[in-house]
């Protein structure tokens, strides 16, 4: 099994190169044709354009890859993915066959919306910390002794400990209680080390007393514990754990009182989801006051990372080798210069102040998709989601890359700038990403463009050396993995796609393509072989693709694996044929708003 282990470290964090922001390169490409030509001159040259070029025209470009050039490799933890709190049917039979199917390796755990800093795994319940209001709803099938099986059966998972709350709701998280749960996922039966007790006296006994509760069989009469006794006699294994889940929400940059805010919230459309409860500066009546914390240094960012440091040290004296991560956020842009007190405003710098030295990686949540016009309310902007990421500050002007790489780009650069100021001299935590979605709420048009964006996006980041990316939710109102009834939506076949490229073993190599509406990832595989997956991101045009291989030693025949098209209905399935006349170079013509996998098998 390809875990990330200790002696596996990626490189620094990879940078792309911040254009310059430029106008639409549409309106660009009209000012350049209109400066020689007459107005009468320019009208009779563009109905010749018009009437020469064929509906759906193909346009020829290229591909180099570089096989002596390594990239990010994949890992079990590699790809993930996350449910909200509310989904009954996040891993059901059905759904876990079809997370299997789509390449799905590791799963974040307990999930969004809320849950992280409330659920104790040693007792299964949930701390209400409200005086007036319920605490979210969780169903006994997703608390974690039942979940095992399914991190089993995919991979591995990534573990959100709690930091919001303790157990009996009267403060915040305990170091404590997150070290058993490390010694209950990967502590052997015989170690007889003792965890100790927590600030309120409860005793965490030993690793050994744990485990030895995992390993057992249920008592015929239950003593309140049958539910630990799962008879997991080896450890389950889990690497990657965070201190809590998007604690920024915890109300100290205020809180919005949005319809569905409250415990109960069901994730219907119109509705949040819940706060991350954060009892470090004591309980809220409902949690629609999360809010009076606004700016308390007890739930602020340098309390955080103080509890961070305490955190990794209980938790890495049960097991040394684990990786444990701190929520960092995105930089703050110039669209948010007039809030006085903007979501992230210090956070970075706060945390990575308090416990750079103790953190192994940061995680990061990128969720991308802005409104697209005339209204801006109906529809995500393709266009800025897959190839020019709108300006924020003028609707008119773009960057010339995809949003993706646009917020990835000012997150290395803000990173870069902090891990230098706050770090230990040689120390950079590597990212990962704990979401990657697209606005529910705002639908595609052409719903293909979300399965672009995940095919793009999940690789991108691999490649680029993320310790994990996890795509969110499982099932949404607006879905864009799964919907209500399990039927596959874009970005399932995006990294069903991805999969079928890259292994788990599998080492990204260099590969580039001078068309901005083309995305190209490689592969060598274990196996011998060759993976190229190709993104169309071009709804008008399909593209004649020559790839060329530097060192090409692979079969002259392969099979290609299609999804995808413009319009309502972008594809239920991939198709899949052979492919011929394979070599050092080939030709290859990619559909438009598609997606087209090609494996190569060793020569």
């Amino acid at each position: 099994m390809f875990l990330l282990t200790d002696s596996i470290r990626f490189s620094n964090l990879f940078f792309f190169r911040l254009p310059h922001r430029s106008p639409d390169r549409r309106n660009d490409w009209l000012a350049r044709v209109r400066r020689p030509c007459s107005s009468s001159a320019f009208a009779l040259l563009l109905v010749a354009l018009l009437s020469a070029a064929p509906a759906h025209a193909q346009v020829k470009t290229t591909v180099h890859v570089e096989t002596a050039k390594a990239e990010g490799t994949i890992y079990t933890t590699s790809i993930g993915i996350a449910a909200d709190r509310w989904d009954a049917k996040a891993f059901d039979e059905a759904t876990v066959k079809l997370l299997k199917d789509a390449g799905i390796t590791m799963l974040r755990f307990p999930g969004n919306n809320g849950v992280a800093g409330l659920y104790h795994w040693s007792t299964g319940s949930i701390t209400n910390p409200y005086t007036n209001d319920r605490a979210p709803a969780f169903a006994p099938e997703r608390k974690f002794p039942a979940i095992v099986p399914v991190i089993d059966d995919l991979g591995t998972g990534l573990v959100a400990v709690n930091y919001g709350s303790n157990l009996d709701g009267s403060g915040g998280g305990e170091p404590a209680e997150a070290a058993a749960w490390v010694a209950y996922a990967n502590g052997k039966t015989d170690n007889k080390q003792a965890i100790g007790k927590d600030s309120k006296g409860n005793d965490w006994k030993t690793v050994g007393y744990w485990a030895s509760l995992r390993a057992s069989s249920p008592l015929p009469t239950d003593d309140g514990l049958n539910a630990l006794r799962i008879m997991h006699l080896d450890p389950i294994g889990i690497q990657l754990w965070t201190v809590g889940n998007e604690p920024y929400y915890n109300g100290f940059y205020g809180q919005d009182h949005t319809p569905g805010s409250d415990a109960d919230s069901s994730g219907l459309y119109g509705q949040a989801g819940s706060p991350e409860a954060d009892l470090h500066a004591g309980s809220v009546p409902t949690s629609r006051d999360w809010g009076r914390h606004l700016l308390n240094a007890k739930v602020g960012p340098q309390a955080y990372g103080a509890a961070v440091v305490d955190f990794v040290k209980a938790m890495k004296a049960v097991d040394p080798t684990i990786f444990v991560g701190a929520f960092l956020t995105m930089p703050l842009t110039a669209s948010t210069a007039n809030d006085p007190n903007p979501l992230g405003k210090n956070w970075n710098a706060g945390v990575l102040k308090a416990a750079c030295a103790s953190m192994d990686f940061s995680a990061i949540t990128l969720v991308e998709g802005k409104g697209a016009p005339p209204n801006w309310v109906d529809n995500v902007d393709e266009e800025d989601l897959l190839k020019a990421a709108r300006d924020p500050l003028d609707v008119n002007s773009h960057f010339n890359m995809p949003a993706l790489y646009h917020d990835y780009a000012l997150l290395a650069a803000d990173l870069t700038d902090k891990y230098k100021k706050f770090c230990p001299a040689g120390h950079s935590p590597q990212l990962a990403i704990t979401v990657l979605a697209v606005q529910s709420w705002l639908p595609a048009k052409n719903p293909a463009a979300v399965g672009l964006f995940a095919a793009d996006a999940m690789a991108t980041l691999i490649e680029r050396g993320a310790y994990t990316v996890d795509w969110s939710p499982v099932h949404a109102p607006s879905p864009s993995f799964l919907d209500k009834n399990n039927q596959p939506q874009p970005a399932y076949y995006a990294i069903k796609l991805l999969h079928q490229t890259a292994r788990v073993g599998d080492q990204f190599v260099a590969a580039s393509s001078p068309t901005d509406s083309l995305a190209v990832h490689a592969v060598k595989r274990r196996d011998g072989g060759l993976g190229l997956l190709l993104i169309n991101k071009d709804s008008n045009q399909s593209l004649s693709v020559t790839v060329t291989v530097d060192g090409y030693s692979y079969a002259t025949k392969g099979r290609r694996y299609d999804w995808g098209k413009p319009g309502t209905d972008p594809g239920k399935d991939i198709t899949e044929s052979p492919i011929e006349n394979l070599g050092g170079t080939f030709t290859v013509v990619v559909p438009r708003y598609s997606i087209t996998a090609i494996v190569v098998p060793k020569a």
